[in-house]
């Protein structure tokens, strides 16, 4: 008997954790700090996943660099945390990107399920409680926005 093996698609190993890379820059001469899924760059864009999200967190305690506190820095972990295993659930959702400038951090996904997107978010705007969340849905099949990012 020869050993077969099943052929592994991306689809089957979505979402990808990582690896993430780490760059700093300046958004209108504020810090910006970017962390890019890195696992994605290879892809270019993924078929099906043709719109891309924006969950953003206005800060409540930033530093003057308009980044956040160490105190708020651990309860952002904890909004990441919310936002990753509900939208990332079945792989609807790809975490590719966390923008943190100017008082504000921004979680960038794609999604192939954005009308589940806003239901899922309308479910965690009631779960988030420490901070108060915002959602942007796009066309975005190019991946654009991640190719600016990484």
């Amino acid at each position: 008997m020869w050993p077969f093996k099943k052929k592994t698609t991306i689809q089957d190993r979505l979402p990808l954790d990582g690896p993430w890379s780490v760059a700093e820059g300046h958004n209108n001469g504020r810090v910006m700090i970017v962390r890019t899924n890195a696992g994605y760059r290879e892809f270019g864009s993924l078929q099906g996943y043709e719109h891309q999200v924006g969950i953003a967190v206005p800060l409540l305690d930033a530093e003057a660099t308009g980044l956040p506190s160490a105190a708020e820095s651990a309860q952002l972990n904890e909004v990441e945390d919310a936002i990753c295993s509900s939208l990332e659930e079945q792989a609807e959702s790809l975490l590719v990107a966390i923008i943190t400038t100017s008082r504000m951090r921004e979680f960038v996904f794609y999604t192939r399920e954005p009308e589940r997107v806003k239901q899922r978010f309308e479910q965690l705007r009631n779960k988030i409680t420490s901070h108060t969340i915002q959602l942007m849905i796009q066309s975005d099949p190019k991946w654009r926005v991640y190719s600016q990012l990484a």
